[in-house]
């Protein structure tokens, strides 16, 4: 099993996303090529509260947790 510190695990790019915003898809479709999607249900979550809400009470999804002047937003 990889460590957390292991050159060898692979570094995923989320582009200008929270690096807090999840979802379903981010997991299952890891390791595809770049453009292909094979599942992705649309629902976002917050890593720091668990909801689909932020710790600054507004809504996680793809277009929002995109947004720099948010409070809780960090570049990933």
């Amino acid at each position: 099993m990889a460590k957390p510190n292991d050159p060898k695990l692979p570094v995923i790019q989320t582009g200008t996303r929270c690096r807090h915003l999840l979802s379903k898809g981010m997991y299952i479709n890891h390791g595809l090529p770049p453009g292909e999607e094979a599942a992705g249900d649309g629902y976002f979550w917050c890593a720091h509260t668990q909801t689909m809400f932020g710790p600054d009470r507004g809504v996680c999804d793809l277009e929002e947790c995109c947004d720099a002047t948010r409070s809780c937003y960090e570049e990933t």
